[in-house]
């Protein structure tokens, strides 16, 4: 799936959910407020590392068991806040491996499709470690941490008024030893909702 389907999809949902969205009334909540924290939830998936990969090695630049935990909350009906724990997954490159793990937050913008279904968009920050081995030449190993920006897209289907399924596709800007690349994930997992 392109960016262009993507936002595609984003922009029908968002037209679709206008009328509905429009005649709802909601306060302002803050994260140090009771009711502002009211999901978790846990995703799984794919993720593949834009980076460089020397000539004459090994190069797996895609990894199957990416996953991420996060809790949320939402300062009124169509923006929240959402903080996670990403795991960025294994690599092969330059006859080693690259792998690491980070953290982030983001700001999400969203329709409310229903009670507990929703299409939305993130955008924040990742702050992630790094760690890169291998022995081709002129490939940098090490560690490396820092941060860097994140965004992305996704949807959840509710199933009942507290656990629904969500698929996410990110974008990370990760720092690695010699440089900072990009890692895009799609995950599909479980949220639940507790408020």
């Amino acid at each position: 799936m392109n960016v262009s389907s993507i936002a595609l999809a984003f922009a029908a949902g968002v037209a679709l959910a206008a009328p509905a969205f429009a005649q709802t009334t909601d306060t302002w909540r803050m994260p140090h407020e009771r009711g502002f924290w009211g999901h978790a939830g846990v995703s799984w998936g794919h993720g593949e590392l834009d980076a460089e990969c020397p000539g004459g090695f090994d190069c797996d630049r895609k990894d199957s068991r990416i996953w991420r935990a996060y809790v949320g909350g939402r300062f009124n009906n169509a923006i929240g806040l959402e903080l996670g724990a990403l795991n960025i997954g294994d690599y092969t490159r330059g006859g080693g491996t690259t792998d690491g793990w980070g953290v982030d937050a983001s700001v999400v913008a969203g329709i409310p499709i229903g009670a507990n279904s929703a299409i939305f968009a993130k955008v924040g920050a990742i702050y992630a470690r790094t760690d890169a081995t291998g022995d081709a030449p002129g490939f940098t190993t090490g560690k490396e941490r820092g941060f860097g920006g994140r965004y992305g897209v996704g949807a959840q289907l509710g199933l009942t008024p507290q656990w629904a399924l969500r698929a996410d596709w990110d974008r990370y800007n990760l720092p690695l030893p010699g440089g900072k690349d990009d890692l895009d994930t799609l995950t599909i997992g479980v949220q639940y909702t507790f408020r």
